[in-house]
């Protein structure tokens, strides 16, 4: 199969007899129809029929590639052959059939995303520069930008591909626009809307099918940045505002909608398996019974017999497994266990006391570690005594582990020491080392097996390897499926494309040569499946529909994509999921404490002794009360101390404490795990101290406390050291300095305080963006800039100077925001002082601090307090996270350093901007032979991305794991040959494996990071959500009720019979489906819509637009009749008005609208929202992942809004350190860091860590490549030339934020979607509301009221529950059951209310559980049988008054006519 013209005749016909045969046999053997495991109602028998079928058809038919069906068929049986896999696969097709409704939603959305792409940019990503003769400019008398129009002009008479400008280096040619904030042509040049699209025409958005494409692309975050630069250039950077504000949100709900479905049915699969095997378990017993009660009934039986020989044959097994020692026989013990003289006896015990030792452990630690340090500091180029003093220290650290491995073996006896695996581990090293040094090559790289020994006695390391050994073994049937169908689709794309890829190539390579991602081969089509399956598939997909054509091609790469993606996701979340339970990674710190520990702390209580200083033994169990309450001391009130003496971490006395957050100690400490998590409590409590703002503390502090009293100024050591300060403070100065105190605290505590300071921050933070490039030209604005600097600069100054008056220098230097004000506040001030003193350039680094300006926002906002706080008591667990990633990424660092250090340079024509072919140079000799030879423009380069160094391996693995752009750090790897030699086409092939197992290992490291910040917040969480406040979270709960339920107060029906029916009409569930699916027609129209659509067409369309506008103002009509002022009080009423409104107005002054506001065709789009109303009418799992989905925005909103202030304050260092940047790779005329806006537009490009290599790259340039003394407008800017360390740390350090972030944002929602409750549920608060006012209405606890009580009771609730007055109507309807004494249960009426908010989803019988929980387990019982309902009792109260009435006109009439009788007589 793998091979690209299999001999089909001979192979296929004989696997075809044998499956025959193979079904021949299952026939025989187990019937064909009848019986249960027959062979038709197994469907994996059906694949066999249908490989059969297939294999004797091709024989004599040509079925063209529909015959590769058949291949792939024959290698998925391979899965019902494995054990257990036809489990794995029947619970993944399950899991898929869960994601139904969330792939329905998914294609949804991207319509609706598409359509707009399609509105906004359609033709746009055809203008390109071209050079105009001035002689042909005349004769174009106007411009069309849509390309349509009443003009007989056409440009392809006057232009050809060779007027177009194209870049060098680059394929397509250079985009443009004709906005005022589009992409520019080069002079000489004009920008005319002609041709095809970029990369082969396939990315556009001129019809509904590309740019369903590219929005793909953007929902896999593929390559998107690319997308995004070109639809920019053409359309202009304001279009921006549509990526970040519709795009990229609606993408990554989708993203985060699907994680959290997978999430949901892996957890409802483990739930399954957990009861099946619950119900296996119970089976099983329930048999064990059954053979004890057999065995009981045989024993008495056979009570008679003797049992002497049984129990002599069981005595003589154990003495035979006493004297074999296991599963060694005698003579194998003797020769592994060395008992010999008393000599020999003697020296393994002092050698056993001496490999025991701690301080043995310590130092074999620390020699792993410098080994790895002398690993690590290899490079290229090294002198010959550099690379002798490595050898040696190689051959010193080699004969030391082997000293080592002596030692344990004579102190342990083999049998001992082989009986850890550690040790076996340890001696197999040792082994390899031997063999490396009598090898004549150099395998040394070997030898960073070492690494994987620290693991041992480093609990995360050794955490990391337990988890992926564990999971392997566990998920082997899951691994198994994705391999096996990694392989199914290289075998495919091999034999459906390897011929279009050998006939075509000229199409998509200009010397007609293969590319390197192709598929004329298993393997480079195994490769190409690889990078889907990681995420990069739109450039091969675009080779491929230029080779092959575009339908297949995108049926099979979407085949791949939805498939192995979803596999690979479920892999991943059945990983940390299947953790999720598990032990807790954290609690490895907690165990016993090794050898190394020990020795550890030794140490450290050897050098407190040294000190003369006694340091707490926290681990002795005798003095472990004592010790716990010393050291609760300082933030715990004891039950025998006042409040007046509690203290903190810091050390500072708190006069108001909010004694019901503190806690006694304990007296008695018997779980050591109960001791660290209290440990846990009191740092995370000091955090909290140090992350609160003082305005926030000193407002906490006065709910309890009356009066405005500062607190001290400063410390005690301060009164203590300058007694002068502590002066009476009831008169005299000292009462003065206390009333100005007192006032101080006033202001700053104020609101508009408050409020004035945020808008200062927000303003001198918007001052930030004017000082680019430009601002030297205009002087004006200049000077109002530094003004407003100095302004904003002293206004801080006050600020800070009332904050030292009102809280006191001990407590303003004492919380983390105030140092982070007083650190900025510095920088400005310095600023200030140098601008004044004309000292700005020596001091330009420190200038470019005032970036961090924004982020004095970050103590403003509660929610960013919130996630900030998160972060820190996060922050411990994540830093040994990241140290295992980067031993992790050490060893392949240092791999690669071994594999290919030296071996990326090459011979360059500078001229000609080629390569050298191996003809040409060879190596670096031929190279420089011709430099000598007066060739200037031929230099000896390296990539600047290279593993010269373990420091640019990390930098070469950064890009890999966290860019688009590493493919040339793979390519150069791939062509390497030797060092100093010049590098062929895929010399190394093999070496792509390097990159896979880096990827593969990345994954499962990147696996147990998200464990270690699951299990960080899980710890850490003080409350139910971790990156949201409490008011947050209930305002979003009531919008979730109120949008997701049904108690939304109706329109009242009119009286008249007319307008009822037609109230009835409009306000019935059918008519809302009716008008969905003209919404989704109207959506099909605008689908069919494309940019070189004829006339007709378009007048067809147009016809089409004006029939769905009659609907929707014959819906308009219908509704505003029955419902009147009501209309207005639904949201979707309105939009739907004012895009009617807007369309009707569009019909008359559409070229106004369209020249001056939006087009009218654009904003149609926004009546496809209404599709969204049908998830109003949907119930089940959509449902509930919505409402779950909903309850985590106030946790994507504060992480978001960090995210942004965190990208503003980066872009404002960027625009001042890298404005003057050569444009080269990634920067250019649009992307640069000239202005704010560009500076912004890069850091959001690099923000999904895609193309930020495109502007490093430029930034690490030396003067070699760059010109330092170039002159550049401005004080600031002289030469072209960048800062590679400053460049580095910049782009390192935001990729870290941004990316952490990012990952929270997922985790908020995955872990929201785990904690909350159905949306069909009452919440605790809705629940004890509803106790709360029952117990009013019911003191007695009877759990029962009177009827006439109902109509109050309903609107004495508040919230969801609540039913105002009149109610009478409406609870009638609810047929609440009647108790005998005309009385209603609460049960029932809490049903019935919750049915009306939360529909008749969710479980009763919990909720009554829980509500009777409330209740006094004494409370009087009264019967629950219903005697009647409150509808029916409505009812024979109307027909009792009936019945009264005709009585009494009875009555009546009788007494008229006795009267009238009576008259006659």
């Amino acid at each position: 199969m793998t091979m690209n013209n299999p001999p089909v005749s001979s192979y296929s016909l004989d696997f075809t007899a044998i499956y025959t045969v193979e079904v021949i046999v299952k026939v025989m053997s187990r019937g064909i129809l009848i019986g249960r495991f027959s062979f038709v109602r197994d469907l994996w028998n059906w694949l066999d029929i249908l490989v059969i079928i297939l294999g004797y058809v091709s024989l004599f038919v040509d079925l063209g590639k529909v015959s590769i069906l058949s291949s792939a068929l024959q290698v998925l049986k391979l899965l019902p052959l494995i054990p257990g896999m036809k489990t794995t696969v029947s619970t993944l097709i399950q899991s898929g059939r869960r994601l139904v409704g969330v792939m329905v939603l998914t294609v949804l959305t991207l319509s609706i995303l598409a359509l707009i792409g399609q509105q906004l940019f359609m033709g746009n990503l055809r203008q390109k520069c071209f050079l105009l003769q001035s002689k042909e400019m005349d004769n174009t008398t106007r411009y069309y930008g849509n390309g349509r129009g009443g003009s007989n002009f056409n440009y392809s008479d006057i232009l050809n591909e060779q007027a177009v400008y194209f870049r060098p280096h680059e394929m397509d040619a250079l985009l443009c626009g004709n906005s005022s904030d589009s992409g520019l042509c080069p002079e000489g040049f004009t920008c005319v809307m002609w041709g095809r699209n970029p990369n082969y025409g396939f990315t556009s958005f001129d019809t509904f099918g590309w740019s369903l494409l590219n929005m793909i692309r953007l929902l896999t975050q593929d390559f998107w940045e690319n997308l995004v630069m070109m639809t920019l250039r053409a359309a202009g950077r304001v279009y921006l505002i549509v990526f970040v504000l519709i795009f990229f949100p609606g993408c990554f709900c989708l993203l985060s909608l699907i994680v959290a479905s997978v999430a949901m049915a892996i957890s409802e699969q483990e739930q399954a398996v957990i009861v099946e095997a619950l119900r296996k378990e119970k089976e099983f017993i329930q048999i064990q019974e059954a053979l004890k009660r057999n065995d009981k009934h045989e024993q008495v039986a056979c009570r008679g017999r003797p049992s002497e020989t049984k129990t002599g044959e069981t005595e003589e097994k154990s003495t035979e497994l006493e004297g074999s020692d296991g599963s060694c026989s005698p003579c194998c013990v003797l020769c592994l266990k060395w008992n010999c003289c008393g000599c020999w006896q003697w020296l393994k015990q002092r050698l056993h006391t001496l490999v025991m030792n701690p301080f043995f452990e310590l130092i074999i630690v620390l020699c792993l570690i410098v080994n790895v340090i002398f690993m690590a500091i290899e490079h290229f180029p090294m002198t010959e005594q550099f690379e002798e003093l490595l050898s040696i220290a190689h051959l010193v650290f080699t004969c030391i582990f082997i000293a080592e491995l002596l030692l344990k073996v004579v102190a342990m006896d083999p049998y001992g020491y082989f009986q850890v695996g550690w040790n076996i581990f340890d001696s197999i090293i040792v082994v390899i080392s031997l063999i490396t040094l009598f090898t004549y090559h150099d395998h040394s790289y070997i030898l960073l097996l070492r690494v994987f020994r620290l693991a041992r006695w480093w609990p995360s390391f050794h955490m990391l390897l337990k988890m992926v050994w564990t999971s392997l073994r566990a998920l082997m049937n899951l691994t198994l499926v994705l391999l096996i169908l990694v392989f199914v689709f290289s075998v495919v794309g091999m034999q459906l494309f390897h011929e279009d890829y050998k006939d075509c190539v000229c199409r998509i390579a200009q010397d007609c040569t293969l590319p390197r991602w192709h598929m004329n081969d298993f393997f480079h089509t195994f490769l190409i499946i690889f990078r889907v399956l990681i995420g990069d598939w739109i450039e091969t997909t675009w080779d491929c529909m230029e080779v092959s054509g575009p339908a297949m091609c995108l049926i099979f790469f979407m085949v791949v994509i939805v498939i192995g993606n979803l596999l690979v996701l479920n892999l991943f979340l059945t990983m940390v999921l299947s953790w999720f339970n598990g032990d807790s990674l954290l609690l490895s710190e907690r165990k016993e404490k090794n050898n190394l520990d020990i020795a550890i702390d030794q140490i450290k209580k050897a050098f407190w002794t040294l000190l003369g200083k006694e340091k707490p033994e926290h681990t002795d169990d005798n003095s472990k009360d004592s010790n716990r309450k010393e050291y609760l001391a300082l933030d715990v009130v004891t039950s025998d101390q006042p409040v007046s003496e509690n203290q903190d971490l810091s050390g500072k006395t708190s006069k108001h404490v909010d004694t019901k957050s503190q806690s006694a100690p304990i007296a008695e400490i018997e779980d050591e795990l109960k001791t660290t998590d209290d440990k846990e409590e009191r740092v995370k409590r000091s955090d909290d101290d140090v992350l609160n703002h003082p305005e926030c503390e000193q407002d906490e502090h006065n709910k309890g406390v009356k009066g405005n009293t500062p607190e001290d100024c400063c410390c005690d050591k301060c009164y203590r050291c300058c007694p002068f300060l502590d002066f009476n403070k009831s008169q005299g100065t000292g009462r003065v300095w206390s009333n100005f105190r007192r006032s101080c605290l006033s202001i700053v505590q104020h609101r508009v305080f408050e409020a004035f300071m945020i808008i200062i921050i927000v303003l001198s933070s918007a001052a930030l963006v004017f000082e680019d490039i430009h601002l030297p030209q205009r002087p004006v604005l200049k000077i109002a800039v530094e003004t407003a600097d100095q302004v904003f600069t002293f206004i801080f100054l006050l600020e800070m100077l009332l904050k030292w008056s009102a809280f006191g220098l001990k407590k303003y230097f004492t919380n983390g925001w105030c140092w982070l004000d007083f650190l900025i506040l510095n920088v400005s001030l310095t600023c200030v002082t140098t601008d004044l003193l004309g000292l700005s350039k020596p001091l330009a680094t420190l200038w470019s601090l005032r970036a961090l300006i924004p982020l004095r926002t970050l103590s403003r906002f509660q929610g960013l307090r919130v996630v900030i706080q998160t972060l820190v008591q996060t922050l411990p667990t994540l830093v040994n996270g990241v140290l295992v990633f980067l031993i992790v990424w050490l060893i392949y660092s240092i791999l690669g350093v071994n594999l290919f250090a030296g071996k990326f340079w090459y011979c360059y024509n500078e001229t000609a901007g080629e390569f050298f072919t191996e003809e040409d140079v060879d190596n670096k000799t031929q190279c420089f032979e011709l430099m000598y030879l007066n060739f200037t423009d031929i230099s000896w380069k390296n990539i600047k991305i290279n593993f010269d160094s373990v420091a640019n391996g990390y930098l070469s693995l950064l890009s890999m794991a966290m860019s688009s752009s590493w493919f040339d750090v793979m390519y150069a790897a791939v062509d390497s040959k030797q060092v100093n030699s010049q590098p062929v086409y895929e010399y190394n092939l093999y070496m792509y494996l390097y990159f896979i197992f880096f990827i593969i290992s990345t994954f499962f490291t990147f696996i147990f990071f998200i464990r270690v910040i699951i299990d960080s917040l899980q710890t850490g969480r003080t409350g139910k959500h971790c990156f949201a406040t409490e008011d947050q979270m209930k305002k979003i709960e009531a919008l979730k009720i109120r949008l997701l339920s049904k108690s939304q107060k109706p329109a009242p029906r009119p009286q008249n019979p007319c307008l009822a029916r037609l109230f009835d009409l409009v306000t019935s569930q059918w008519f809302e489906v009716f008008m969905v699916v003209v919404v989704c027609l109207n959506m099909v129209v605008l689908m069919v819509e494309t940019w070189d659509q004829s006339f007709e067409t378009e007048n067809i369309l147009h016809w089409f637009q004006f029939v769905f506008l009659i609907i929707f103002l014959m819906e308009f009509i219908m509704k505003i009749i029955p419902l009147r002022q009501h209309y207005f009080t639904s949201g979707w009423n309105i939009l739907d008005f004012v895009v009617l409104l807007y369309l009707l107005i569009g019909l008359f002054i559409s070229d106004l609208l369209e020249k001056y506001f939006i087009m009218p065709t654009w904003f149609s789009i926004l009546r496809l929202v209404r599709v969204m109303r049908v998830i109003h009418l949907v119930q089940g799992g959509i449902r509930k992942l919505l409402s779950n989905f909903m309850m985590s925005l106030p946790a994507l909103f504060n992480i978001s809004l960090l995210l942004f202030l965190i990208t503003f304050s980066f872009s404002i260092f960027g625009m001042f350190n890298f404005a003057y940047i050569k444009k080269e790779f990634g920067i250019d005329d649009m992307w640069n860091f000239e202005t704010f806006w560009n500076s912004l537009t890069c850091m959001i490009m690099t923000s999904s860590t895609s193309g930020w290599i495109g502007f490093l790259l430029p930034i690490m340039d030396t003067p070699l490549d760059c010109d330092p003394f170039m002159e550049n407008p401005g004080v600031m800017g002289i030469g072209n030339c960048g800062n590679p360390m400053k460049g580095v740390i910049f782009f390192t350090t935001y990729i870290i934020l941004t990316s952490l972030l990012l990952v929270y944002l997922y985790i908020a929602v995955v872990m929201e979607t785990f904690s909350l409750e159905d949306a069909g549920s009452l919440s605790d608060e809705g629940l004890q509301m509803f106790y709360n006012t029952w117990m009013k209405f019911d003191p007695d606890a009877t759990q029962c009221i009177q009827n006439t009580e109902l109509s109050e009771f309903c609107s004495a609730l508040q919230g969801p529950l609540k039913i105002p007055k009149p109610n009478s109507i409406k609870l009638t309807n609810m047929e609440l059951p009647l108790l005998p004494g005309d009385k209603i249960h609460c049960m029932d009426i809490l049903s019935a209310l919750r049915a009306q908010v939360f529909g008749d989803s969710g479980d009763v019988d919990a909720l009554k559980d829980r509500l009777q929980d409330k209740f006094n387990e004494n409370s009087p019982k009264v019967s629950s049988e219903p005697i009647s309902s409150t509808l029916q009792g409505k009812l024979e109260e109307e027909v009792a008054m009936v019945i009264q009435h005709k009585d009494a006109e009875e009555v009546a009439d009788g007494s008229m006519g006795g009267a009238n009788g009576g008259s006659g007589v």
